[in-house]
């Protein structure tokens, strides 16, 4: 790795910070009330909220890899 790709590591692409904060939201403040209300409304035979909690999971990983990639590639061309 040359000096070059590490001469600002605090630097990062705005959008991943975007997605980043986007990831805390999403997954700070999830409908818990779905789990609670008694209404047991299903998707795929899973239950809705079951499946928001999927998908967090889901959209977290590709942020955090999508960051990855990003800040290897800046790394590689630096």
């Amino acid at each position: 790795m040359s000096d070059q790709g590490m001469a600002d590591p605090g630097r990062h692409a705005s959008w991943i910070i975007t997605w980043f904060i986007l990831d805390a939201v999403v997954a700070l403040a999830p409908p818990l009330y779905w789990a609670v209300d008694g209404d047991r409304t299903s998707v795929l035979g899973l239950p809705i909220a079951a499946l928001y909690f999927v998908s967090v999971a889901i959209f977290i990983t590709c942020s955090i890899v999508a960051a990855y990639l990003t800040e290897a590639d800046r790394a590689d061309a630096g």
